[in-house]
């Protein structure tokens, strides 16, 4: 059975997305997939843009910003929310193993971009519905 961890991630004080997203993209990620890549049946990072609370939302889409006035939509709490899939529990043992040999080259890399106590990580269950019954007919 197929286990999903999810990170959420955080940059560290003082860096903008764009640095984080390229130093995470050229860096970690890279190290990652060295390190555990042969393990993963998955792997996807998912960049937060705008956000938006039920209070004060925001049309989502590019470039979308709160309209004039409007109380200031609060930063995300995450950067990027990273997903890994392992097609087994014996992957993730591995890959805990792997990281525990590496902990020093890992806390480093870490060090030097993450906000380290802000980011979570968690095993999750994932549930997908069928929305074929919810499909529309195009209309003739």
């Amino acid at each position: 059975m197929a286990i999903k961890l999810i990170l959420m991630l955080k940059r560290k004080p003082g860096m903008t997305p764009a640095a984080f997203r390229e130093e995470y993209e050229s860096g970690h990620s890279r190290l990652g997939l060295k390190l555990f890549g042969h393990l993963w049946q998955e792997y996807r990072r998912n960049y937060l843009g705008v956000t938006n609370n039920f209070v004060n939302a925001v049309e989502p889409g590019a470039g979308a910003q709160a309209p004039s006035g409007s109380p200031q939509v609060p930063e995300p709490p995450y950067d990027v929310i990273t997903e890994i899939i392992f097609p087994n529990e014996a992957a993730l043992q591995e890959m805990n193993r792997i990281a525990s040999a590496n902990a020093k080259i890992l806390a480093d890399d870490e060090l030097r971009l993450f906000d380290r106590e802000k980011c979570l990580v968690t095993v999750c269950e994932s549930l997908e519905e069928d929305l074929r019954p919810y499909k529309r007919s195009p209309s003739p």
